[in-house]
């Protein structure tokens, strides 16, 4: 594979992304940088001009320090790009061929956390027939369940975030963070499936038939249910159940809606589908998994991004390193004894074949998933000597995703 020229290919379709996508969906195995790769996408695109949001599903702690906050929410917080570079830095945000692209300093970054229950809890208060609502909907069991324990209840809400977002008319640019691999194809299957939740198929089991007569309402095949569901469940139970779809079946409708437009947004020709992985073999096996599921829900992978790529070099390199030189280098930092200079030169040899390994076997994952997907597709990002933690170093991961000067071999 030709890292240079597939890189730079990779590199230019997510520069045309960030400056014509309305929304990125970021997807791939858990622990390779994903959120973080998601937020220097978003900090490019602010800093080329653009009015863009991050929503994130379960960030570390860190991510928040790194975009100068204390702590992510449920409301957008706007991030201080000037924060991100000095002056200088913010000059030469440009295309590769010297035009500026910065929007005469108008982008906007913006960051949000997902809270399940207060999206949830927001659902409600805006759908709901009168104020007192939510107040009563926070005293159901089966609410409570609903909105802090449901599997699938996260994937959906942060869809219904995404759909707030995105048709809210503000933003340019909505970047979004779902969860890990083994959780996202819910995540994308969610629109329809939450829609389905409240069909009326589904209430009529639940509700008594007030226009059915004296016959119809004890013949409705839902009390012949609820009569068996509470002699396994209990009583309070099976009421918290009728109660909750007493009280919700209005959702009906709007969550059906909603679940259309979702499914419109996800589908449209200005939404990308990003995938974040690392270099390991495994984890490049999950990111082809993801490419295949995609494929199947008639969605595509346009870009992988792989992260934390041992940079191609031999073995051999340190045993050529002259002894004078090496002598030298540790003499600086006060090592010049000469027992010691000979064992950390021994302990260089070893660990330096072992990268010499990793890099070759990351080298091989990346051929062949080159092989499947196209090199043009994947954009590599070496392995950092430091992790990110503030707008500076996530500033330097984005100018590897998409160099906005003259474009370099991000991992050679």
């Amino acid at each position: 594979m030709n890292a240079s020229v597939s890189t730079q290919a990779a590199a230019d379709a997510i520069r045309g992304v960030l400056d014509n996508g309305r929304l990125i969906v970021c997807v791939g195995p858990g622990g390779v940088g994903k959120t973080t790769t998601a937020a220097a996408l978003g900090l490019r695109a602010a800093m080329a001009g653009r009015r863009t949001i991050v929503l994130t599903i379960d960030p570390a702690r860190r991510l928040a320090n790194s975009l100068g906050l204390e702590s992510l929410t449920n409301e957008p917080q706007r991030i201080d790009l000037d924060a991100a570079a000095d002056a200088e830095s913010r000059a030469h945000v440009q295309a590769s061929d010297g035009e500026t692209t910065d929007g005469d300093g108008d982008g906007e970054l913006w960051a949000m956390m997902l809270d399940t229950e207060q999206t949830f809890d927001d659902l409600i208060d805006q759908y709901a027939p009168d104020k007192g609502a939510l107040e009563k909907a926070r005293d159901n069991n089966i609410y409570r369940l609903l909105s802090s324990a449901l599997h699938g209840m996260q994937e959906y809400m942060a869809l219904d975030k995404l759909h707030d977002l995105y048709t809210g008319g503000y933003f340019d640019l909505v970047v979004l963070d779902t969860p890990p691999t083994k959780n996202a194809l819910e995540f994308l299957e969610t629109p329809t499936r939450a829609a389905t939740f409240f069909d009326e198929r589904v209430i009529k089991w639940f509700l008594p038939n007030r226009d059915a007569g004296f016959f119809g309402r004890v013949f409705n095949p839902g009390s012949v249910v609820l009569k068996l569901v509470s002699k396994v469940l209990g009583e309070s139970f099976v009421e918290d159940l009728v109660e909750f779809f007493d009280t919700f079946h209005y959702l009906q409708e709007a969550l059906q809606q909603r679940g259309e437009m979702i499914e419109f947004i996800l589908r449209d020709p200005q939404t990308h589908f990003f995938v974040i992985t690392s270099a390991d073999p495994r984890r490049m096996r999950e990111a082809y998994y993801f490419h295949e599921k995609l494929d199947e829900l008639d969605q595509k992978a346009e870009i992988f991004v792989i992260n934390r790529v041992i940079p191609r070099f031999a073995a051999k390199d340190i045993a050529q390193l002259e002894d004078e030189d090496l002598d030298g280098l540790l003499a600086e930092h006060g090592l010049d004894d000469g027992d010691r200079v000979r064992a950390l030169r021994k302990h260089l040899e070893t660990h330096y074949a072992r990268l010499a390994k990793l890099a070759m076997r990351d080298r091989k994952a990346i051929s062949s998933l080159a092989t499947r997907v196209g090199d043009d597709t994947l954009r590599l990002v070496p392995l950092l000597g430091e992790d990110v933690h503030n707008l500076s170093h996530l500033l330097k991961l984005s100018d590897f995703l998409t160099p906005l000067t003259t474009p370099e071999t991000a991992a050679g």
